[in-house]
Formats: structure tokens, C-alpha cells, sequence
């Protein structure tokens, strides 16, 4: 059994050579249904979501900022001043948001960045996840020197940008460090949705120089790691994957909370990237990691590419972060690829939602679609002035 797993184990993270790479993907094909969805989204409403949460604004604003929607764009310019103005309010969007800056400009919205730090710092969870979240009073008290932007040349990405993700563009220096310390308590638990989430913001207040607290990191390592669990049937009872044990992911809370729910791909694409992150942000090598290991292993046995937009950004990151351009035989993005451009609608949108109700949930959606052909996220590679 144990020579079985580990076979299984290592087709799965590529140490078995592909049978064959897939036709290229048509860049101009890729580049016109990108632009047709930043059309669509230029007209779309920006709905809100759970909980709260009142609009989808930084996702869009993320979407613009990585499809080349300049700053001075009066689009850009009206989600960007808005998210500025107003207040650090929910897990989501404080997460988007300091990626956006930290896109943008680390060095000049340094202080904003830490001030998001600061509240998603506040907003951990008692065992480790995050919530929707709610706004802490100590992120204002933040302050941070001001910062002259510097360009320092971008990492050299093995691979090729369109591989691998925007490596291209130049980052300014980080020049200074900021430490920020947790001041509240966050509620007891939360969701792996969020917390994915989470886990993509703190990167970015990371990569801006701002000092996470390693209690938070391994706080939130314990959750992911303790919550994975292998497949179950509808009863709760274990169920085996391919003939290993060792194939794990996640669902939306955990055994514990939802004992009749098996791991689906999107939780599980969510678990291994944000555990692939915080080994990084620990100096940690991730593809070392048990952890990270069993989550590929899971997407790799259950492999899908479908119409949950939601999921294909999160399967995206995944490869991205975890610096692969295959699960196993398949090529992600060439499949995802395909898919999206044979799906997107004559309007430009990309989603399944056609209700009058449910309609406005396809701005988000062509977000995730877009987001997934430009392969947006930066891989885990760090510059010289991270070190």
C-alpha cells in the first residue's frame, strides 16, 4: 500500500512527465474575450454578497487593475476613490483591497496596507479561520512614515510570465518594515471562504513590508491543517480515493461543524494555495509540506474544470502559487482556458445565472473569468528587497 501512495502521490505532483502538451492557447482569442468582459463589466451593477457585504467593488477594481484598465480610467477612478473613502469593513474587501494596492503601488499605500493588515490581524478567529468580519477601531490608529516609490527590477519567474503569471511589471522597494500586533479578539470561528481570502490579503501586506504576527500564521496553519479531511459518503463515513489514504481537502467548515460534507474543489483549491502562502510567509518549503501534498493529490483525483467561476479562480491560484502548470495529465489553464472562451455570453459576461434575482451575481462571476485568463496571481517568488 505504501509503494501504491506514493505513486499515486508523486503522478500527482508532477514527478511523472505529461503524455503530451496541449495546442497553445490563442492569445488574441484570450486578449478579445478579455476585453468584450471589461466591457461588460463597465455597464454591470456591482452586487452585494452575505452577510453584509454591500457591493462587489474591490473585485472589480481587481479584475480592471489586471486586465490593464488604466489608473486615470474615470472607471478605475470611481471604484478606486470609493474604496479609499471608505471604511475597512469586511473580510473580502479588505483582502482585495490590499492586494489592489499592493499591485498598484506597496511603497506609496503602505500605510493603507497596514491598516488592512491590522484588521484582518483583528479579525482572526478564535481557532484560527476568518468570518465576514467587522470593523476594529485600532486600524485608523495605524500610521506608517510616507514611502518614495522606487522601482526595483521584478523576479525572474521560471517558466515565462505567460506561464507562470504577471511577472512583468516592475514593484517599487519596499524600505521599511511595519509591525503590526493584534489589540481585539475575533469570534470563534468562521468560514474556509473567507479565510482563503484572508490568507490572499495577508500575502500582500507581507510582500508591502508589513510584519504579520506569527501567532496569527500559525494559528491559521493549525485550522487548515486540522481541518483537511479525505472523502465521505452521505452518512459521514470515510470513503477511499484512488486507492490512497493520503488525498485530503477541505469543505466550507469542517468535520466537526458539517460531518456529512466531503471536500469539494473549490474549498480544497482555497486550503492547499493558503497553506502554500503561509509556508512561504514562514520561510517554509511548501512543496515539502504533507499538507500541501494531499490537497494536490485531492484535486488531481477529482479533477474538474466547470462552470463554478468561483472555483477556477481559486483552482488559478492554486497552480499558480504552487508553481505548476499541470494537476497530473492536466494542464489547467489550457482547460480552464478553453471552457472560458467557449462560454462566455454574447454581452461579454461569463455565468449561469439567468433569475431576475440571481442575474446581477454574473458581474462577479466574469470577475473570476477574467481573473483566471490573465492568470493574475503573482507567483511566490521573492524579490531582493524582501530578504
Amino acid at each position: 500500500m505504501g509503494l501504491i501512495v506514493s505513486l499515486l502521490l508523486a503522478a500527482a505532483l508532477q514527478d511523472k512527465p505529461p503524455a503530451a502538451p496541449p495546442p497553445p492557447v490563442d492569445e488574441a482569442q484570450v486578449d478579445a474575450a478579455i476585453k468584450k468582459g471589461i466591457a461588460y463589466l463597465r455597464t454591470a451593477p456591482s452586487p452585494g454578497a452575505h452577510a453584509g457585504i454591500k457591493d462587489s467593488d474591490e473585485l472589480i477594481l481587481w479584475t480592471y487593475v489586471h486586465a490593464g484598465v488604466r489608473e486615470s480610467d474615470p472607471d478605475f477612478q470611481k471604484y478606486f476613490k470609493k474604496m479609499l473613502d471608505g471604511t475597512l469593513e469586511k473580510t473580502y474587501k479588505v483582502a482585495l483591497q490590499a492586494m489592489i494596492l499592493e499591485e498598484m503601488d506597496r511603497a506609496k499605500y503602505q500605510e493603507r496596507i497596514a491598516q488592512c493588515a491590522q484588521f484582518l490581524v483583528d479579525n482572526q478567529c478564535a481557532n484560527g479561520q476568518w468570518g465576514y468580519g467587522s470593523p476594529t477601531a485600532f486600524a485608523v490608529d495605524v500610521k506608517v512614515p510616507e514611502n518614495k516609490s522606487v522601482a526595483t527590477p521584478a523576479p525572474v519567474v521560471p517558466g515565462g510570465t505567460r506561464d507562470f503569471g504577471p511577472a512583468e511589471k516592475q514593484k517599487p522597494k519596499v524600505t521599511q518594515k511595519v509591525p503590526v500586533k493584534k489589540q481585539k479578539d475575533g469570534p470563534a470561528s468562521g468560514d474556509n471562504s473567507n479565510t482563503q481570502y484572508a490568507a490572499l490579503g495577508l500575502r500582500a501586506c507581507h510582500d508591502s513590508g508589513i510584519l504579520i504576527p506569527e501567532t496569527v500564521l500559525v494559528l491559521a496553519v493549525k485550522w487548515w491543517r486540522e481541518s483537511q479531511q479525505g472523502d465521505v459518503d452521505k452518512d459521514g463515513k470515510a470513503v477511499a480515493t484512488g486507492g490512497s489514504d493520503k488525498s485530503e481537502g477541505w469543505n466550507y467548515k469542517d468535520k466537526a461543524a458539517q460531518p456529512d460534507k466531503a471536500p469539494y474543489s473549490a474549498m480544497t483549491a482555497g486550503g492547499t494555495s493558503s497553506l502554500v502562502i503561509y509556508d512561504y510567509i514562514l520561510g517554509r518549503r511548501w512543496k515539502e509540506d504533507t499538507h500541501v501534498k494531499e490537497g494536490m493529490a485531492w484535486l488531481t483525483q477529482h479533477w474538474a474544470i466547470n462552470k463554478n467561476y468561483y472555483y477556477l479562480y481559486g483552482l488559478e491560484r492554486t497552480g499558480i502559487l504552487f508553481g505548476t502548470d499541470r494537476f497530473g495529465e492536466h494542464w489547467w489553464y489550457a482547460e480552464g482556458a478553453k471552457l472560458l472562451l467557449k462560454d462566455q455570453s454574447a454581452d461579454g459576461s461569463w455565468g449561469h445565472h439567468v433569475k431576475p434575482e440571481d442575474k446581477d451575481r454574473n458581474t462577479q462571476d466574469t470577475c473570476f473569468a477574467i481573473l483566471f485568463l490573465k492568470r493574475a496571481t503573482r507567483p511566490l517568488v521573492a524579490s531582493e528587497d524582501r530578504k
